[in-house]
């Protein structure tokens, strides 16, 4: 009924009578969360620990939600870890051990902790999975495959393996074989819009365009709000030079998710060659206040520029994500493309001596964008400079 302060006043009565009831301080715990008393809440979920005999693994569960709610992650992880000692076979406890790791980028410290737990429990396929995922993380695929596939040869139906699985291959370039994987969820949980979607993207990287654009029809028909779809039909059009029809797709696609920063980046992307040049650069400038952590977004927005209103105008925008970026190589380097294209041969030398030390090897992004740096004496000689 939501009367929260009553229903603690007759635990309150309760908990005098029998101070050693579980139940009641348990109770008691789940109210104050309700009432955002956190810290209330982990001081009876502590005491029912001290006297309970049973379910150990479940209040620490409920324990660790609590410090999650304080932002302390890492004793949500030690009330995880010791609720698995009690409950081991508790698949709520190690899913949400996983997101804590997630939480604080902790994807080594999660696959050494699996892998313990794998080596002590090698039957638990959720821990399998959890194992892979954080591998997945830490890009280290081949072996994240090899502990995705352990956990379906202990649960063949387990299909967010098969879809972890298949975004490893697809990472891989192994696109048939991730559409086999695909394949496998559709057997077992029937047509969805996000598996149509994403075999929809293996085609697409296949360049298997008409493949492609069959199964994105396949998912919007499923489910016609789902983004995703949308956006992978404009670019196939796109790649096709159906550019008209991209536009409307990624129109669409903004429109059902007006905050979805790939929607807006094809769709300016599109409009580019198309030569709408002032929609555009629209989307770019709101692309780039909604998402500045998008490097992608300042360089063709800073290119699109270049080729409109030339390389000052184009530097001064990319001189606006600097705060963000100014560590990355790839930003760097066009930085110094721009520089040399307005004329300004100092800043750019410098510029490119600090690129270099920083990343020798990504010069090449440089040479690709303006080749005529080859022609710069200059330019040259700090390229072999850093080279030795």
């Amino acid at each position: 009924m939501g009367r929260l302060t009553k229903a603690l006043e007759i635990l309150d009565a309760l908990g005098r009578m029998e101070p050693f009831n579980v139940d009641v301080l348990m109770n008691k715990a789940g109210i104050h969360s309700q009432l955002r008393n956190y810290r209330r809440a982990v001081e009876h979920y502590r005491k029912a620990l001290e006297l309970a005999d049973e379910g150990r693994d479940e209040i620490y569960l409920d324990l660790a939600f609590e410090y999650e709610n304080l932002e302390d992650i890492e004793m949500a992880i030690d009330c995880l870890q010791r609720g698995l000692e009690h409950g081991p076979e508790n698949e709520a406890l190690l899913y949400e051990l996983a997101y804590c790791f997630e939480l604080r980028d902790a994807h080594q410290a999660a696959v050494s902790y699996f892998r313990s737990f794998t080596n002590e429990h090698p039957y638990s396929f959720v821990a399998w999975y959890n194992l892979g995922a954080a591998l997945s993380r830490l890009e280290r695929l081949e072996e994240s495959n090899e502990a995705l596939d352990l956990c379906l040869a202990i649960d063949e139906r387990f299909t967010s393996a098969y879809f972890a699985k298949a975004r490893n291959l697809l990472l891989q370039g192994s696109y048939e074989q991730a559409i086999e994987c695909y394949n496998e969820t559709l057997v077992i949980d029937g047509p969805q819009a996000v598996t149509f979607s994403y075999i929809g993207e293996c085609y697409e990287k296949m360049e298997r365009y008409e493949q492609a654009l069959v199964h994105y029809d396949q998912s919007i028909a499923l489910d016609p709000n789902w983004v995703d779809a949308w956006i992978g039909r404009g670019v196939v059009k796109d790649m096709q030079g159906r550019q008209a029809e991209a536009v409307k797709d990624l129109q669409m696609a903004v429109q059902l998710s007006p905050e979805n920063g790939d929607a807006h980046f094809f769709l300016a992307n599109t409009l580019g060659r198309m030569a709408r040049y002032e929609e555009a650069l629209a989307i770019y400038t709101k692309l780039n206040a909604m998402e500045p952590e998008s490097l992608d977004a300042w360089l063709d927005h800073a290119d699109l520029l270049l080729e409109v209103k030339g390389a000052d105008v184009a530097l001064r925008k990319l001189k606006e994500g600097e705060l963000v970026h100014k560590l990355n190589s790839r930003y760097r380097y066009r930085l110094v493309s721009y520089l040399l294209r307005a004329g300004r041969s100092q800043e750019a030398l410098l510029e490119l001596e600090e690129a270099l030390m920083a990343d020798h090897a990504a010069h090449d992004q440089l040479l690709a964008h303006y080749p005529e740096a080859l022609h710069l004496p200059q330019v040259v000689h700090l390229l072999e400079l850093y080279r030795r």
